[in-house]
């Protein structure tokens, strides 16, 4: 049997789900200061992290907010993230071009900490990693990491009967695929003409302490999550186990 990356995927899936631990899998997404094309990739400033994952019969949602465009500030957010992630242990981090964005900035964002760490003492002294440092590195080199962007395009290429293609997340959460899954689907709440023009609306929401910037964070992790499980058959998330 030739296996094929979907098939990989699934199976690992599927060793989650028949272990009941679910609740273990972690939606992420990242908004980042963005002003032009080329910021990409670039070490941008973070400016929240969204996580989503089944509680029970529900869906816990948190976000983490820069509260102002400082290192430190950048720092804290990253340790606020890492504390609630500890406990979970992710054993599955999805997201929506998680493998393009999301995860090599968070891996640069964490080479960078530790950059300033080693810098902050004398040569040849070790510093000190706190364990929020650990808890993101155990998240980030650990867990499998699920592009959802990959499964969604051929499922809604088998849906309309093309050929499969790359898709901005918010013509996935309006097609009609997945019209009956309980998306909140708020994509439209900072809609941009172009990348560049979308990213200058999500840092003037963020700027503006406007509530419509948690609001898209939350949608987006909590989409992405509902989607992984309409794809992957997670009919009966809840898992008495859960921390």
């Amino acid at each position: 049997m030739q296996l094929d990356y979907g098939d990989f995927a699934g199976a690992v899936v599927d060793i989650v789900k028949r272990a009941g631990a679910w609740h273990r899998v972690v939606s992420i997404d990242l908004e980042t200061k963005i002003e032009k094309k080329t910021d990409f990739l670039t070490g941008e400033r973070l400016l929240a992290m969204g996580v989503a994952r089944r509680t029970g019969s529900g869906v816990e949602v948190k976000t983490f907010t820069l509260k102002d465009e400082s290192d430190e500030a950048e720092i804290e957010l990253l340790y606020e993230a890492a504390r609630h992630l500890a406990p979970v242990r992710p054993l599955i981090l999805l997201g929506y071009n998680i493998a393009g964005y999301d995860y090599p900035l968070l891996n640069m964002k964490l080479k960078w900490h530790d950059d300033l760490l080693r810098a902050s003492v004398p040569d040849g002294e070790k510093p000190h990693f706190p364990r929020e440092y650990w808890a993101l590195k155990d998240a980030l080199t650990r867990a499998y990491v699920l592009d959802m962007m990959h499964p969604l395009r051929y499922a809604i290429a088998e849906h309309d009967k093309t050929t499969a293609k790359y898709k901005p997340l918010s013509d996935v959460v309006s097609h009609a695929r997945f019209e009956k899954v309980a998306l909140m689907r708020r994509k439209q709440l900072a809609a941009g003409t172009d990348t560049e023009h979308k990213g200058k609306v999500i840092y003037d929401l963020w700027r503006t302490h406007n509530p419509d910037f948690e609001r898209y964070l939350e949608g987006d992790v909590h989409d992405v999550l509902l989607l992984a499980e309409e794809l992957f058959g997670v009919t009966s998330p809840a898992s008495p186990s859960s921390p």
